[in-house]
């Protein structure tokens, strides 16, 4: 398989409209429990390398993801801290939603299943001790 980026205008744009895609599904992630987070950042972030190296390079750069991209790129991990403030969240927010709200019986269940495919993507990422040294830049 071919990973360089394309020079075709058409793929170009499929690329970059799966990267954005992907970078909305993150931002949703970020709010919502049953979405994680980083894996559609990694997926935007190969996304936008296909299709648009200015893209890419500005997703690296950015302040909120391109640490955890430029770990990722380089450890193949996620750090500790982050790793356990995403666990936090998740519960927080899930307790929250299971107490708080007049869900039926099934449906809290079919949240929970959510959540559990949530957290199973959170704990079996690599990872990072917290002094592990900031990975180089990469964009």
């Amino acid at each position: 398989m071919d990973l360089r980026p394309t020079t075709h205008p058409v793929r170009g744009f499929l690329w970059v409209a799966g990267g954005w895609t992907a970078l909305i599904l993150a931002f949703a992630g970020a709010i919502l429990p049953v979405l994680p987070c980083t894996p559609f950042v990694i997926l935007a972030s190969f996304c936008f390398y296909r299709g648009s190296p200015r893209m890419h390079a500005w997703l690296h750069r950015s302040a909120w993801f391109g640490p955890m991209l430029d770990d990722w790129q380089h450890y193949r991990g996620v750090r500790r801290s982050m790793k356990y403030r995403a666990l936090f969240l998740v519960a927080a927010v899930v307790a929250c939603t299971l107490i708080y709200s007049n869900l039926t019986w099934w449906m809290q269940y079919v949240v929970l299943a959510g959540v559990s495919v949530g957290l199973y993507v959170i704990l079996t990422c690599r990872t990072l001790p917290d002094d592990t040294p900031r990975a180089p830049r990469s964009a």
